[in-house]
């Protein structure tokens, strides 16, 4: 990915039409993410948003605890790519540092999502956390902070939805695993 490219992606865009989000780390864009997707963008079509997935340019615990950061599954342009191939209408990769981790959600969906991206509903994974860690902070602080904000905020489809392989919910995590084990062939049919 050349210089301007990666401006682009890192710098949220200002003129975007009001959209339907989903914002994680979306690593490896498995069969778990293309489900959570695929929701994303059925409730865009009903509400006549676009869709818009927000992600970063680096997995957040190579900032908060860099020794266990995991390896990426794939690299940030594949990872766009791998998006963009789903026909999302935007994908906006935002830079991860301390300044982001230390954000309360408040602001954060005061300042990025509605006002720098437009974002009007908002569909967040069931363990979907941002911004400063708050331990009263939760997914109903999420939605009362959307109400207040003019964003609706629903929870996405769960990983088990995904399906299950050897009776775990598709992630990451298993993915990585599988790689680890050895069983390339395996961890290749959850990526597809």
């Amino acid at each position: 990915m050349n210089q301007e490219t990666t401006q682009q992606l890192l710098t949220p865009h200002s003129s975007l039409l009001p959209n339907c989000a989903t914002i994680g780390v979306f690593d490896g864009v498995h069969r778990g993410h293309r489900m959570v997707i695929a929701r994303l963008k059925a409730l865009a079509a009903e509400r006549g948003l676009q869709t818009h997935v927000i992600t970063f340019d680096c997995h957040p615990l190579s900032v908060v605890c860099p020794e266990r950061a995991p390896k990426p599954l794939m690299s940030l342009e594949e990872k766009v790519a791998a998006l963009q191939s789903l026909g999302i209408d935007h994908v906006t990769v935002l830079p991860f540092d301390r300044a982001m981790m230390s954000t309360p959600a408040r602001e954060f969906m005061r300042t990025t999502l509605r006002d720098r991206l437009n974002v009007r509903l908002l569909m967040l994974g069931y363990d979907n956390r941002f911004g400063r860690r708050d331990p009263n902070e939760n997914f109903l602080s999420y939605q009362a902070y959307g109400r207040d904000l003019g964003i609706d905020v629903i929870e996405g489809p769960r990983p088990e939805e995904a399906g299950l392989f050897e009776g775990q919910p598709v992630s990451s995590s298993l993915v990585r695993r599988l790689i680890d084990e050895g069983r390339e062939q395996e961890a290749m049919t959850l990526l597809k």
